[in-house]
């Protein structure tokens, strides 16, 4: 049934969809966005997933349609795109490149070298500048994994990395890296802190031979090791340091919580084996147990079904370590939480798609979104991977 709703999906999907120069895009309220959070590059990634599972019909239409816009981009090189990995040049990379890899397509997997081979060249030229942001949503580290993902050479990706070492804050209990130093307060999640940039220089040290990195990185997860326990149990690390009134302590989401810090601990079980990474492995799992997701447990808590902060994330998680230990429960969970999100979907004339709520707005149920991060894209990405749980993940960060 989840394949049939993905399909669904990206029909609704392309009902939206914009004609523009080279192919199609999507809007990001008025304005077309390219980008990997919402734009183009999304719709890219999610029909990607969807392709590898052997999700068709509506799909390959977007997709294609999706993928001559980036190619056309990777081509012509435009003006008002940045170098943020979600919202610029690299993720349009990414996402070209992860297409390529799954349908074999040459002249994708060309742009998207194109598109790489611009942004090192760049980061090669640009002066050192110690304000930069670091995180992996808009900064350094994002560079770093689209830079690794696309084979880049040592000497810009050493250059990257050096420089987030040379940013680091020593805690007691080990780095962490400010978002940037206009932010005062130390998220230390995988989108915008110490979780993202460890991963991310701990991929460095794999692919170029730089043990010193991967220490860096060990360093930095015994120290969100030692953050997540919180009082009165569970495990997630802080949402905020120092917490802010009237924001939640912890978050479950990728973006925030153990959904997304659980990538870091599984890369360095793979590259420095230890029982203590299994364990923070295990912690993440159980706090996301003790979550209750995807109850609703009070006004503003687990109302989004996205990748970035909502249940889709989370689903797709668990079906990556369904693989890495064929443990069935796993897979059993990621069904239920499908379940709750196939009966939450919007049916339109055009298919499916689905609103997160803001309790906060009037009305509260948000516009439907086609993307990646927030919208369609990803939660019919996950929805098609869990109807064919052998599809091995399409980027092992997300």
């Amino acid at each position: 049934m989840t394949g049939d709703v993905a399909g669904e999906a990206f029909a609704w999907i392309e009902s939206v969809a914009v004609a523009t120069d080279g192919g199609l895009a999507w809007a990001d309220g008025s304005q077309l966005a390219d980008d990997l959070y919402v734009g183009t590059a999304s719709v890219l990634l999610g029909c990607t997933e969807a392709v590898a599972a052997g999700v068709d019909g509506a799909v390959l239409r977007v997709a294609h349609g999706a993928r001559d816009r980036l190619v056309h981009l990777a081509a012509t090189a435009p003006g008002g795109l940045d170098d943020g990995l979600f919202e610029g040049w690299p993720g349009i990379a990414v996402a070209l490149r992860a297409w390529a890899r799954v349908t074999g397509d040459d002249a994708a997997g060309k742009a998207a070298a194109t598109v790489t081979a611009g942004i090192a060249e760049r980061m090669l030229r640009r002066a050192d500048d110690p304000a930069r942001c670091t995180d992996i949503i808009s900064g350094d580290a994002g560079v770093l994994v689209a830079l690794v993902d696309g084979d880049a050479g040592p000497e810009v990706a050493g250059k990257l990395a050096d420089g987030l070492v040379g940013l680091a804050q020593e805690w007691p209990e080990g780095p962490h890296w400010q978002m940037d130093p206009d932010y005062e307060n130390l998220m230390p999640g995988f989108s915008h802190g110490t979780a993202g940039v460890a991963y991310a220089l701990a991929g460095v040290g794999e692919t170029h031979g730089r043990t010193d990195l991967i220490e860096i990185a060990v360093r930095a997860a015994d120290g969100l090791l030692a953050l997540g326990h919180q009082p009165g149990g569970g495990w997630s690390v802080p949402l905020l340091i120092p917490p802010k009134p009237g924001r939640p302590t912890v978050n479950f989401g990728w973006c925030h919580g153990p959904t997304g810090t659980i990538r870091l601990f599984a890369l360095l079980d793979r590259l420095r084996p230890d029982p203590r990474w299994r364990a923070g492995i295990d912690a993440c799992l159980q706090g996301l147990r003790d979550g209750r997701i995807p109850e609703r447990l009070y006004p503003g808590y687990w109302d989004n079904v996205a990748r970035c902060c909502g249940t889709a994330g989370v689903g797709q998680v668990l079906i990556d370590r369904y693989q890495a230990t064929g443990d069935p429960e796993l897979l059993a969970w990621s069904q239920r939480l499908a379940d709750d999100v196939v009966g939450r979907r919007l049916t339109t004339p055009a298919g499916v798609t689905w609103s997160n709520f803001e309790h906060t707005a009037t009305p509260p149920d948000l516009p439907p979104e086609p993307g990646f991060m927030q919208g369609t894209a990803g939660v019919a990405g996950w929805l098609a991977r869990l109807s064919a749980p052998a599809t091995p993940p399409v980027l092992p960060w997300l």
